[in-house]
């Protein structure tokens, strides 16, 4: 009896494993194919830029976060954006199919920009940075005012994030490591992983039903995971723009972010507004990283604030 239990456990735990093993390789392949089959390939004597371009209107320059590359850039800015631009989304450094090199710096990934938009014809652009994405964003107003429009910040780093790494990171970083541990992670404990990520259940308790859709979809865009790790593992080597650097931006900026954004905290957005001359501050006491929840504010908030500085009409 004991000896057809134990047959009858382990038979059961076979058919569940390979149910999942099942599940699993159809999802990563999905994700595969979306993420690598969306974009183009720049080479560059300063190595290789992976990009995608969408839609028609006023040019924007797509810089994603941590975890992300092109498809999180373009996703997260048409998400906060909505129609009327040209979204032009970039793959960082050691993310997807762009070049990863140690000597990497912020300076240089703003310089491949460049070479980007050459390539493309585009003379200026309205520069986006989300989260990671802050400190290349800031760096190429800073360098390259001449090639920007305007700046948009959403709950971005602007200060250096300091040499302790929190335990929380160190967690996500090692989940990241695997295709298929973030995706069991994603299944099995997905809110916990959020709040690791900056969005606490009482911030997510708050979303609307559409507003929590567009969180899992947000997660789901880090699929694969393994092709962004080694960009993900080098963002601790990127120093923001100092204080007084700052202070010779000259673009105009708006700088929106949530007081509950437990991931990259409110002081980085009240650092850039304190330093940066000509920027806006638009703060949210809830909405949690990424703003997600406000996306449908943020996109008219952006929009007043490029109309403001005739930078965007409604027949766009």
């Amino acid at each position: 009896m004991k000896s057809l239990v134990v047959l009858i456990t382990g038979s059961l735990l076979l058919v569940f494993l390979s149910v999942v093993l099942f599940q699993y390789r159809a999802d990563i392949t999905h994700a595969r194919a979306r993420a690598l089959g969306g974009s183009e390939i720049l080479a560059t004597k300063n190595g290789e830029i992976e990009y995608a371009v969408r839609g028609e209107g006023l040019p924007v320059l797509l810089i994603h976060g941590a975890g992300g590359g092109y498809d999180q850039g373009m996703w997260f800015g048409e998400t906060a954006l909505g129609d009327g631009y040209q979204c032009i989304s970039v793959s960082r450094y050691g993310y997807l199919r762009s070049t990863f090199a140690e000597e990497s710096t912020v300076e240089s990934q703003a310089a491949l920009y460049v070479e980007l938009l050459d390539h493309l014809g585009i003379n200026q652009v309205v520069v986006f940075g989300g989260s990671a994405g802050g400190p290349s964003a800031l760096q190429f107003v800073h360098d390259y005012p001449e090639r920007s429009m305007a700046l948009v910040l959403v709950s971005a780093i602007s200060m250096y994030m300091g040499d302790e790494i929190p335990l929380s990171t160190r967690i996500v970083n090692t989940i990241q490591r695997s295709d298929f541990a973030y995706w069991l992670v994603l299944k099995l404990f997905r809110s916990q992983f959020m709040e690791m990520v900056g969005i606490s259940p009482e911030a997510y308790d708050l979303f609307s039903p559409e507003e929590q859709r567009l969180t899992h979809e947000m997660l789901e865009f880090m699929h694969p995971m393994s092709p962004r790790w080694p960009g993900n593992m080098h963002e601790v080597n990127y120093i923001p723009l100092s204080a007084e650097a700052l202070q010779g931006i000259t673009v105009p900026t708006i700088i929106l972010h949530a007081r509950d954004d437990s991931l990259v905290n409110h002081d980085h957005a009240e650092y850039a507004h304190e330093n940066i001359k000509h920027s806006e501050l638009v703060s949210f006491e809830s909405g949690g990283h990424g703003l997600v929840a406000q996306s449908k504010v943020i996109r008219e908030q952006i929009k007043d604030f490029l109309a403001g500085n005739n930078l965007y009409k409604e027949s766009n």
